[in-house]
């Protein structure tokens, strides 16, 4: 069956909100007649059930005429207008990445892309759109409660605000050249610079500069002996090696004699300087002590309170040098939280804690 339509206008001049109605009428099917519906548009009503598949049709243009005539006006249903304005965010990300991609760079455009595609971008995204949406919807309450998260949000996990708090920690170190110093008698080696992997393989982590640091400065000379710290406390820890092994593993296998090193005990950092103390102290020898970067100023405060005077050997930066300044693409992908920025962060927060309780039990 044919459903060829022909429109005509006819004018509505009592009618509140159009003055011209377009009636389509069927040309071969007499059996359908147009009905008016709110919005002064046609609809369309079989008169029969033979023909359900045009019926249905219909009744889908029906509601499409039905749905958008709100939008048109501007009294969308909320659903609506938050799913219009999220898919309108939608296309600006992506008009903005492509803009990176063809007129700055496009291995940033895919960096920043990544970064939001992770899990922390992906949460920090969908923030950002819930604050537009609470607004849109009139909801200062919601708009002021997701922005405070929003914020708190975005600061845990800046890249920016993780370099500065971690500068500050470093900043006292950042001239020390560690393979440019006097030989030293010892060089301690604080643990924590290797784990065990899932193949049972000692391997270098995180902090794993530690090592690799100390392994230079014995190939180089410049350290007589190493001692490597860190006992493992059962209760967290269901491996059978203290971190002081761990680390004496890798550090024969980078090339650095057995005999050349030794295992020191020490469950955290104060009782590692506390031991380490009462060995050195007054003893006339040249220390060097290699520790992460940002964990130095509290270890040498820990020393101090135990006369015990290393010289101290920075190891794994997480900032790079003060004359390097990050470039815009750097600093865009910076203002994403990521979970490694969150990382330094608990660091960083950490240390100062440790400082502290460090200072109010120094009170006491």
């Amino acid at each position: 069956m044919r459903c060829d339509r022909v429109s005509s206008v006819v004018p509505l001049s009592h009618s509140p909100k159009s003055s011209l109605l377009v009636v389509n009428h069927t040309a071969s099917s007499p059996g359908f007649k147009p009905e008016v519906n709110a919005y002064n548009a046609v609809a369309w009503r079989p008169a029969t059930t033979a023909v359900p598949l045009c019926s249905r049709v219909l009744t889908s243009w029906n509601q499409l005429l039905e749905r958008s005539v709100p939008l048109s006006t501007g009294n969308a249903p909320k659903e609506v207008r938050i799913l219009r304005l999220m898919f309108r965010m939608g296309v600006v990300t992506v008009i903005l990445l492509a803009g990176v991609w063809f007129f700055y760079d496009r291995m940033a455009a895919q960096k920043i892309a990544t970064s939001l595609a992770m899990p922390c971008g992906v949460i920090w995204y969908l923030l950002s759109c819930s604050i537009f949406a609470a607004r849109s919807a009139g909801n200062s309450k919601i708009t002021w409660t997701l922005a405070a998260i929003w914020l708190t949000f975005t600061g845990l996990g800046n890249g920016i605000l993780a370099g500065s708090l971690s500068y500050s920690l470093e900043a006292p170190y950042s001239e020390i050249r560690p393979l440019e110093q006097q030989p030293f008698d010892y060089v301690i080696v604080l643990g924590g610079g290797a784990s065990e992997g899932a193949n049972d393989r000692n391997q270098g982590n995180g902090g794993g500069d530690r090592l690799i640091l100390a392994a230079q400065l014995y190939h180089a000379g410049l350290a007589g002996k190493l001692i490597c710290t860190g006992q493992r406390i059962a209760s967290m820890d269901a491996s059978s090696m203290d971190t002081s092994e761990r680390s004496q593993d890798v550090l024969t296998r980078l090339g650095v004699p057995e005999s050349a090193i030794e295992i020191a005990g020490g469950r955290n950092s104060s009782e590692e300087m506390q031991s380490l103390g009462q060995r050195f102290a007054d003893t006339g020898q040249r220390v060097g002590l290699v520790t992460s970067a940002w964990h130095l100023q509290r270890v040498m405060r820990l020393a101090k309170r135990n006369n015990f005077a290393p010289h101290p050997l920075p190891a794994d930066f997480t900032n790079g040098p003060a004359s390097t300044k990050p470039t815009w693409g750097q600093i865009v992908q910076g203002l994403i939280p990521h979970e490694g920025n969150m990382t330094v962060i608990t660091k960083v927060a950490t240390e100062y804690l440790g400082m502290l309780v460090g200072r109010l039990r120094n009170a006491d």
